[in-house]
């Protein structure tokens, strides 16, 4: 099991999503067994089935993920249950603005844009602060978000 405790937004396991996803996997399940059925039984009425636990599902999703927007994401490690948005951030940087601020280590992390491993390293060594970079509108930062349910 993955643990995304380091990346999920708001991370406080409320019992509702707890509740939830619970539901979620029964009906999981239950959709699994019918499409195993499918192969065997009369094909159109565990269609007709099959396309309801597919559309409860769909809408316990929506749920999940709004309660998550609302309460927080949730993650148990002991049961396996992951409720979680996930934030991803992706970092830019300014390549002119880097080298007016920082000239003598210009020639070391820029080729025609920043060196992000040489970069990460004058950070690691303290020789730069992130926050700098960040207030000169050197660095840039794009969030994006993605919902983990299991």
């Amino acid at each position: 099991m993955v643990d995304y405790s380091k990346s999920a937004v708001n991370l406080c396991n409320p019992g509702v999503i707890e509740i939830k996803l619970f539901k979620y996997r029964e009906l999981q399940s239950e959709r699994d067994t019918i499409q195993d059925k499918i192969k065997s039984l009369v094909p159109q009425e565990l269609q007709n089935e099959l396309e309801l636990k597919e559309s409860s599902l769909n809408t316990l999703n929506q749920e999940i993920k709004a309660s998550i927007d609302e309460l927080g994401s949730y993650q148990n490690l002991d049961n396996g249950m992951t409720a979680v948005k996930q934030r991803k951030v992706s970092k830019s940087y300014d390549a002119e603005k880097f080298d007016s601020v920082y000239p003598d280590y210009s020639k070391a992390v820029i080729v025609k844009a920043i060196d992000t491993t040489k970069l990460a390293g004058l950070i690691k060594g303290g020789l730069i602060k992130e926050e700098e970079l960040k207030s000169k509108s050197i660095l840039k930062e794009t969030e994006t978000f993605a919902y983990i349910i299991k």
